[in-house]
């Protein structure tokens, strides 16, 4: 086959599960297949290369800078990837995911009659107008527009997405649950001891409804002595560094900004317990990425979350927003290293079913279901 996949952020930027998934898949596919990717280019970056025998073809964007909130960069990189996507001839499947590289792939399958597959990790809708006003109802209605475009099939990576998606009115029959994944190779590879400090992290991009702020209050709340990571970047980091100075525990939490993947997992071995206390998430990849590092996770008690934890079983779970709760397990869990060792034997357990070599062939058959049809 010849596939073109499009996607916000591809390598060497993958800040998130979705590009994480983007690229482990497309890697994979690119083995039997001819795989190309439409991207945003950012200045230290060239418009065209082959990576791991992908072909990566980067379209500007007006700031130039990891920007993703940006209407004018949105609708830029729209307009230049449906340029892009035409010019490259034809594909006998197209397969962007949410949101901006949605409509200009659609639009250019459409004109070549091809097949489109999107992945969609969930819906937003919600989030977006309590928390963003005026923005966030444009936000939702450009959310709405999207789910209605004529797609082959809606690939999406958790059924607590697809229930979201159906009762956003896309058909059942037309969405597919095919999880995020792991190289648990990657994993065993790194050897690293537990920090002789307790130590805490999150992993993940600095936004709203990720609250990460709420984590700071409850790790101020701490018994004992203990330093928290904060790895990753986004436009809540100026807010969240100012809220560790008033809390007092500024000279406890390093503030990474975005690391490669080495040293993300290196974090992730050494440290103690992940929490993850965002509201929003399609799936909580960096769950099942903790749970390869042999590391105990706090998350908040939502439908995805649980859905990853095995209703609990393999994490401890939270009420949203709970802050004094999540003080409490984080208390719990550092201070019981039995409970440690019992969570992280459960996630060794789940995370083997979760590998990228199978997610991606299950994404191969969806793409080869389509293109027979």
């Amino acid at each position: 086959m010849r596939i073109l996949m499009g996607s916000d952020l591809y390598y060497p930027y993958l800040l998130g599960g979705g590009e994480r998934r983007m690229y482990e898949i497309a890697i994979r596919l690119a083995r039997k297949h001819e795989v190309h990717v439409i991207t945003r280019k950012f200045s230290d970056l060239p418009a065209y290369e082959i990576n791991e025998k992908v072909h990566i073809h980067r379209v500007p964007v007006p700031s130039g800078i990891v920007k993703l909130e940006s209407p004018i960069d949105g609708s830029s990189f729209m307009l230049e990837s449906l340029v892009q996507g035409l010019k490259l001839g034809e594909f006998d499947i197209y397969m962007p995911q949410q949101f901006f590289p949605l409509p200009p792939l659609c639009t250019v399958a459409l004109t070549r009659r091809k097949p489109v597959v999107a992945t969609i990790h969930d819906v937003y809708r919600e989030t977006w107008l309590e928390k963003y006003g005026l923005k966030g109802s444009l936000m939702a209605i450009f959310e709405r527009v999207m789910l209605k475009l004529p797609y082959s099939r809606i690939i999406t990576v958790s059924n607590a997405s697809k229930q979201k998606l159906v009762k956003s009115g896309v058909p059942a029959d037309k969405i597919v649950v095919i999880p995020n994944g792991v190289d648990l190779s990657k994993f065993e590879k790194i050897k690293i001891r537990k920090s002789k400090v307790p130590q805490v992290i999150y992993i993940g991009r600095l936004i709203g409804y990720k609250h990460v702020d709420d984590l700071l209050i409850a790790f101020s709340k701490l018994r004992l002595d203990a330093r928290l990571y904060i790895v990753g970047d986004g436009p809540e980091r100026g807010k969240l560094e100012k809220v560790a100075d008033v809390l007092g525990i500024r000279r406890k939490v390093v503030f990474t900004g975005f690391v490669n993947e080495n040293k993300k997992i290196k974090l992730l071995k050494s440290s103690h317990v992940l929490v993850l206390p965002s509201t929003t998430e399609g799936f909580g990849i960096v769950l099942i990425e903790s749970m390869a590092a042999g590391t105990p996770v706090i998350a908040a008690d939502i439908p995805a979350l649980r859905e990853v934890t095995a209703n609990g079983r393999a994490g401890l779970l939270f009420t949203p927003r709970n802050i004094e709760e999540l003080a409490k397990k984080l208390n719990e869990l550092l201070g019981n290293p039995s409970l440690q060792r019992e969570l992280t034997f459960r996630g060794h357990q789940i995370v083997r079913n979760f590998t990228w070599d199978h997610i991606a062939q299950e994404t191969e058959r969806v793409l080869l279901d389509c293109v027979n049809r």
